[in-house]
């Protein structure tokens, strides 16, 4: 009972402090919750649709997956002729992604010191690699995706670039770090080969015969090789043997390279062999494209708390913020 008389009194002094506040930092405070309320429900939403998409979309195999936006899973394998390495750690990965940062001394305006990490290089793999499951594989493209790579690390070291280190074990890089002065920092995540992929994308199959000119190309090519040796075009299109290619007699010439290049087109098509396929990013707002070192499972429960602390943000910044107004502008 006396707990709740405490909150009471409390929470009457708390209305009294608030009708008592300055209006124009009071209205800070409102816009600042109002936007994260706004951010709140943002992300919910967001995650939210994102759980659907997951949730809705059904896991294809490899081999038997159609062309279009897919949903697949499997573990990650390198490219057999371009092995990844990554940048900062020189470990062989599927795909890394890193951050270099120099810790930068300054003064403020009254004088005081301060420090603060500023980047000085990040990259990013762009590399393709393998999803592999048990009825075949694919390539994925890394380009444009929202990525979440399964392994991080962090170190810190004092020289830059030129003096990359693998990462140390926790204990050693805690005592350097706290006995020395660091200057620079270095983060990198990595898909590492083995480890579970799971790849919401755009799947299409790149056959060899797909950068083939186009008839229209070889058309075109055909009659600039021809004007070029004017002899052997008039000797086959001057019908009228006047020296000169009239109207006519360059119709027939055109109809001519287009049987040509209509022929070179079927015997190219004939000859190319069965592409690869790939999933890539389907440039579209409405299909996101994910790749994930987690499984499906470990996703969505990653998800799904991302929806309950974006949500939990909304109303309780949502209520904390009307109820602010309510009692100082509106009279309440």
């Amino acid at each position: 009972m006396r707990a709740f008389v405490a909150v009471g009194g409390w929470f009457a002094q708390l209305e009294q402090t608030v009708r008592q506040a300055d209006p124009q930092a009071l209205g800070f405070v409102i816009a600042l919750l109002g936007v994260a309320a706004a951010a709140g429900g943002w992300f919910a939403w967001r995650s939210l649709y994102r759980i659907r998409l997951i949730q809705d979309t059904p896991t294809a195999r490899t081999r038997s997956a159609h062309q279009g936006y897919v949903e697949l899973e499997g573990v990650a394998r390198m490219m057999d002729d371009a092995p990844i390495t990554a940048r900062l750690s020189g470990l062989p990965c599927c795909w890394y992604r890193y951050r270099v940062e120099e810790l930068e001394h300054s003064r403020d305006a009254r004088g005081h010191s301060r420090m603060h990490w500023r980047v000085v290089e990040r990259g990013t793999s762009d590399d393709t690699f393998w999803l592999e499951d048990d009825t075949g594989r694919v390539a994925v493209d890394p380009a444009g995706a929202e990525i979440q790579a399964r392994y991080k690390d962090n170190w810190r070291s004092r020289s830059g670039l030129a003096g990359i280190a693998r990462p140390t074990p926790y204990f050693i890089d805690f005592f350097n770090t706290h006995g020395v002065t660091r200057t620079y920092r270095f983060t990198e995540e990595r898909i590492n080969r083995g480890d579970p992929v799971y790849v919401l994308g755009m799947l299409r199959n790149l056959r060899s015969h797909d950068n083939l000119p186009t008839i229209d190309t070889r058309i075109r090519e055909l009659l600039r090789e021809w004007k070029q040796n004017q002899g052997r075009l008039r000797e086959r299109f001057d019908l009228d043997q006047n020296g000169k290619i009239d109207e006519r007699e360059w119709l027939l010439a055109r109809q001519a390279a287009r049987r040509e290049a209509e022929r070179a087109q079927a015997e190219a098509t004939n000859q190319s062999v069965e592409g690869i396929n790939l999933v890539s990013d389907p440039r579209d707002d409405r299909r996101p494209y994910l790749i994930s070192a987690f499984t499906q499972a470990e996703l969505l429960a990653q998800r799904r708390r991302g929806f309950w602390i974006s949500a939990v943000l909304f109303f309780v910044a949502g209520v904390v913020a009307t109820w602010l107004y309510q009692l100082r502008f509106a009279g309440g």
